[in-house]
């Protein structure tokens, strides 16, 4: 039996470890974490690993240090998933081995000063169905994902007509998806994206500045495709693909050319050249809401060949310490749901 626990700074170990996997996609991975560091204040980037007679279990997240004095003065912590779709992966799923992971990680745990974890599950991977037994599980939204195992034809036949239809329009007016290295055109689709949130109210979180797109672009998972017109490009998505799995990133469109169907052109090129290069599935993602009805769901419904359940999950590891932290902040718990409602 060995654990490890690795941050950024051994990032090659971590890469390690993930490389015995198959077919996960490119958020468990720690260049994907270094790029929403920032996002997350005084957060580091970890993984816990737990190897058994050739069995691993990685569980990726980022750790928070939490301001209190308490005894002793101890540090305390909190672990929560990153922004996308992570939370924890094995490659077996023998219960009691990953009973064994589960208990190791809580002696760690409690060793480390953790008292809770808030997880981002896996949809693609149903990851939900290996959390610790006292994990509470809550279904949060649907996603769009698409299916390309089936192959070129299912895909097609699966796509609604009104997304079809959009496409035709797209392609009578004469636009085409171009593939393109993303460093290329980064500085490009950074105009485009920052009119495009302005457009959407999106929230600051999604402010990304020139040094997040300068390292998307340094990714070899990063892949680009756009739409130009006149050999300037006015639509364009960003994906990732890794191991089989490609992720629908940021995709942006000016607004004179919305009419055209243009995103729905550029996920229907990259969904075709997906699945003659291989690549099994892809996760489009939510909408910006729970709702059903969110348009951006809708749209990346519209362009998937089904939804899945994307699951969270919350476990209180340090009781005595979160009620602590309930009393101390007890207005900003009352007026608030959130599992970290601290912060």
């Amino acid at each position: 039996m060995n654990i490890y626990n690795f941050n950024l700074i051994e990032k090659e170990s971590w890469e390690n470890f993930l490389n015995k996997f198959q077919n996960i996609d490119f958020y468990f991975y720690p260049d994907y974490h270094d790029l929403y560091k920032l996002r997350y204040k005084g957060s580091n980037p970890n993984v816990w690993i737990y190897e058994s007679h050739g069995k691993i279990f990685l569980y990726p997240f980022n750790l928070t240090e939490i301001s209190l004095q308490v005894g002793d003065n101890k540090k305390f912590f909190d672990i929560s998933s990153t922004y996308g779709f992570v939370g924890p992966i094995s490659t077996s799923n023998d219960a009691k081995f990953i009973s064994s992971a589960w208990s190791e990680f809580d002696d760690w745990s409690k060793e480390k000063g953790i008292i809770l974890e808030f997880i981002r599950f896996n949809p693609l991977l149903d990851n939900q169905k290996i959390s610790h037994k006292n994990t509470k599980i809550e279904f949060n939204r649907y996603v769009g994902i698409s299916d390309y195992s089936k192959g070129e034809n299912y895909f097609k036949n699966k796509i609604p007509s009104k997304t079809k239809n959009m496409v035709n329009k797209a392609l009578k007016n004469v636009f085409k998806t171009k593939k393109i290295c993303f460093k290329e055109i980064k500085d490009e689709f950074l105009k485009i994206y920052k009119e495009t949130m302005t457009r959407n109210k999106a929230s600051d979180f999604f402010d990304y500045d020139e040094k997040y797109f300068q390292k998307l672009s340094n990714f070899s998972q990063t892949k680009f495709y756009g739409i130009f017109q006149k050999n300037s490009l006015v639509a364009g998505g960003i994906f990732f693909v890794c191991k089989g799995i490609a992720s629908y990133h940021l995709g942006a469109c000016k607004k004179e050319y919305l009419k055209f169907g243009l995103s729905n052109l550029y996920l229907n090129d990259a969904s075709i050249d997906f699945i003659k290069n291989g690549v099994l599935f892809m996760n489009l993602g939510g909408g910006r809401t729970i709702s059903t009805q969110d348009g951006l769901f809708k749209f990346k419904r519209d362009n998937s060949t089904e939804k899945k359940k994307f699951f969270i999950g919350k476990r209180i590891i340090n009781k005595e310490i979160y009620n602590f932290l309930s009393s101390k902040f007890s207005e900003k718990k009352k007026n608030s749901n959130k599992l970290i409602f601290y912060r």
